[in-house]
């Protein structure tokens, strides 16, 4: 990855607005600017080869596999589940993971009896791969359970679960899966079925009065967060093939889970680069795109824009917090908006260009939005900048035809 100058803090930067709204005919490309043709340097639909593009995280944990799906989950609804179908169509997990599900710290100053309580279900190889309930005491954490292994169905332990008045005030628990080196579904040798673990209606409450400090139902939004040790970097850009929500169908970038495409995981720092362009032969250049927003205002989060003209240092030129309010859709992009790429060049010096989006969480992750989904779309991307000579005015599916 090339040399970021720039340090990846959140910058409270305004909301750069959009200049346009979308309508059912495909634009005019406005290349007669300040009386003079614009050159088209590069463009991309996403619907061809997209090896030149590059995503990376920069987040604190990499890929947490614990995470919130309808699949097998308790009383047909959401819960969280330890687990993925990478390895085969049923769902199952992998060898050496090493998973958490965190509670938020929790202060039960003024009661006597805090107990901890939730529903689940696990597959995994018995005597092997466990999940242990833990939490902090003396500020170590401790095992609250032997670990539980093999195949249980769903099981609610209902008010009857861990007491945990003689660790840590304020309490701070979690859930860990951890496999060993060898036989799981990545290997074949222990095929499960939705493993490794899945849990639902986390609960601590007092045991005398009833009263609860903390409730994951899932359907709220998740209140526990997900984690993962030994660190594993990976980024949620992808390619979606899916007519429906791409702007030029049927593909474009999505920076989200395809399963609960309504949640972020917290601390998110998620880039997408595109390919590097030549943009020596122009005196000026500016980048294009459609961008579909659906990220809560109320979550503060955002996505940062960042380009370089030299190939190797990057300056933040806007940010975008919210969508407008709406969530609706691509109607809401910023679409034909002319983010320059030279601006920040010494000299007018432009040689490689790039541009980088960076998808931003709070603490708290992103979502649900008021229409079900949070993150970002990216379709429809292209460079240009004034030539040595007038170019004409270029319609939308020309400029596609020259590119497929």
């Amino acid at each position: 990855m090339q040399r970021l100058s720039a340090a990846f803090a959140i910058l409270m930067m305004c909301a750069v607005a959009a200049s346009a709204k979308m309508t059912d005919v495909e634009p005019e490309l406005e290349f007669e600017r300040s009386g003079r043709g614009n050159e088209v340097l590069w463009f991309d639909d996403i619907e061809g080869n997209v090896d030149g593009w590059y995503s990376v995280s920069f987040w604190t944990w990499g890929c947490p596999r614990f995470h919130l799906d309808t699949y097998m989950a308790y009383e047909d609804s959401l819960s969280w589940w330890c687990g993925s179908f990478d390895y085969d169509a049923d769902g199952g997990y992998g060898n050496s993971w090493d998973e958490r599900l965190n509670m938020p710290v929790i202060d039960w100053t003024g009661y006597a009896y805090p107990v901890l309580t939730f529903a689940f279900r696990c597959d995994s190889e018995a005597s092997y791969d466990f999940t242990y309930v833990q939490a902090e005491s003396n500020g170590v954490f401790v095992n609250l359970n032997y670990g539980y292994d093999g195949t249980r169905p769903w099981l609610d332990l209902g008010l009857y679960g861990y007491v945990v008045r003689r660790h840590d005030n304020p309490f701070v628990g979690r859930l860990r899966f951890v496999s060993d080196g060898a036989w799981s579904d990545e290997d074949g040798l222990y095929c499960s079925t939705g493993g490794a673990f899945m849990v639902d209606n986390v609960r601590l409450y007092d045991y005398y009065t009833g009263y609860t400090f903390f409730l994951d139902d899932c359907e709220s939004g998740g209140l526990c967060y997900p984690t993962t040790s030994p660190w594993q970097p990976c980024s949620l850009w992808h390619v979606i093939e899916d007519p429906e929500p791409a702007f030029s169908d049927p593909r474009c970038w999505w920076c989200g889970y395809d399963e609960t495409p309504e949640q972020l995981p917290p601390n998110l720092m998620d880039g997408l680069f595109t390919p590097f362009v030549d943009i020596s032969s122009v005196t000026a250049c500016t980048c294009h795109f459609a961008i579909h927003f659906a990220i809560p205002m109320v979550d503060n989060d955002y996505v940062s824009y960042r380009v370089t003209c030299d190939g190797s240092t990057y300056y933040q030129i806007g940010a975008y917090w919210g969508d407008f309010g709406t969530l609706d859709g691509w109607d809401g992009t910023a679409y034909n908006v002319g983010y320059d790429v030279g601006q920040f060049c010494p000299s007018g010096d432009l040689t490689l260009g790039r541009f980088l989006w960076t998808m931003f969480t709070t603490d708290n992750g992103c979502g649900p939005g008021a229409a079900g989904d949070a993150g970002v779309m990216i379709d429809d991307v292209w460079m240009e900048g004034p030539s040595a000579s007038a170019t004409r005015e270029t319609s939308w599916g020309e400029i596609k035809a020259m590119y497929r």
